[in-house]
């Protein structure tokens, strides 16, 4: 037999949660639709609350006993469970809603990280109590929020693509993004940092400085992108880039062969894992070196260095555009203004022979002029 309520017969009823009794049995509740009346169901059968827990006030017609039913039978419900029916449904609608948006991405060919920064996005504006299938909502919560205006931007274009996956337009709020220039350490730091990490993460770590890849570029890195001949690497892009193959050093490329082939990618974890690996392990050295400035590099750091020391070395903005993979000239201009070197901020080498003239040109190293039978090299700091 089908369930009914007991008040107006009708079967149009919702689930209300589970209730958990003191002896532990847990029993299902519902709600009915059409009078809004509750009850309970055993596991065994149905069974109706007693005559305090079956009053159940209502939002047009309460009466001063209905009201004090109502609040006894609240103190029987657990206290997490303050979801109406209606919201569960939206809920429900909405998760739905924003799982086929992400599918829809992946069938128009977006990137995974672009998936998953809007669908993540999208889920955040769900829990700051936003309204997906309202604009002006959205618009709304943007406003409240703290965050920066780059990210606000960020947010605006994912619910711009969600409306494109409906056929719908909005009229966005218009936020400047402010593009700060990025933190630039010294090649000091640098190496301080890479010789307190682990094996893994300091070869990671060695190859973004190397090649000035970005973390997704080089968590996908497999075994065949690598030439150990050659010493170079294979760059597979990623945010439209351009594929590039790129130079590494004899110690870049031993440090990669000493690491344990039991993957096809090199270093056998995505960037989610490798960037919680090295924030753990920069904490730690952040706390023995006592080095604030440490803390604030990330993998991207190491981009904007190997392209800023690029620049400053050969003064040629296309051959950086060509490290970086750019497809615009306009994102690798940035990088002609990020450090004003001074004249005399060098380092000077002495290369007493050929093996040590090699060593100091893959160190980056520039050739001066000659002083009797050595060779004078210099690279700026």
């Amino acid at each position: 037999m089908p369930l009914a309520c007991s008040q107006c017969s009708s079967n149009r009823l919702f689930k209300d949660g589970l209730y958990t009794r003191k002896s532990g049995e847990k029993v299902q509740k519902w709600r009915c639709r059409e009078c809004g009346r509750k009850f309970i169901e055993k596991t065994l059968g149905l069974t109706q609350l007693n005559n305090l827990q079956r009053q159940i006030y209502s939002p047009t017609n309460m009466d001063v006993s209905n009201q004090l039913c109502a609040q006894e039978a609240k103190k029987l419900e657990p206290q997490t469970e303050t979801k109406t029916v209606a919201g569960e449904i939206l809920q429900q609608d909405t998760k739905g809603k924003i799982v086929e948006f992400s599918f829809w991405m992946l069938k128009e060919g977006y990137s995974k990280s672009t998936i998953k920064t809007r669908t993540k996005i999208l889920m955040r504006l769900v829990r700051l109590q936003a309204d997906i299938f309202n604009p002006e909502s959205i618009k709304e919560t943007i406003a409240k929020t703290q965050w920066s205006s780059a990210r606000k931007c960020i947010a605006i274009d994912a619910y711009t693509c969600f409306l494109q996956m409906q056929n719908l337009k909005w009229e966005p709020p218009i936020f400047n993004r402010v593009r700060k220039l990025p933190f630039i350490p010294t090649e000091n730091e640098i190496d301080m940092l890479i010789g307190g990490c682990n094996r893994r993460m300091a070869t990671f770590l060695q190859l973004l400085k190397e090649t000035g890849m970005r973390c997704g570029e080089a968590s996908q890195l497999l075994w065949t992108d690598l030439d150990t001949v050659e010493c170079s690497v294979i760059v597979t892009p990623e945010k439209g880039s351009n594929t590039r193959k790129l130079k590494i050093s004899n110690k870049l490329a031993a440090m990669l062969n000493d690491l344990p082939k039991d993957s096809k990618t090199v270093f056998n974890a995505n960037s989610d894992a490798l960037r919680k690996s090295f924030t753990l392990q920069r904490r730690h050295i952040v706390y023995k070196l006592k080095s604030q400035r440490l803390r604030q590099i990330t993998f991207h750091t190491f981009r904007h260095w190997k392209a800023t020391m690029e620049y400053h070395k050969t003064r040629d903005i296309l051959h950086v555009m060509q490290v970086l993979g750019h497809k615009s000239i306009r994102n690798t201009m940035m990088y002609t203004q990020l450090v004003d070197f001074q004249e005399d901020d060098y380092v000077a080498r002495i290369a007493h022979s050929e093996n040590e003239t090699c060593q100091l040109i893959e160190a980056g190293f520039e050739f001066v002029c000659d002083f009797g039978s050595n060779k004078v090299f210099r690279k700026r700091k």
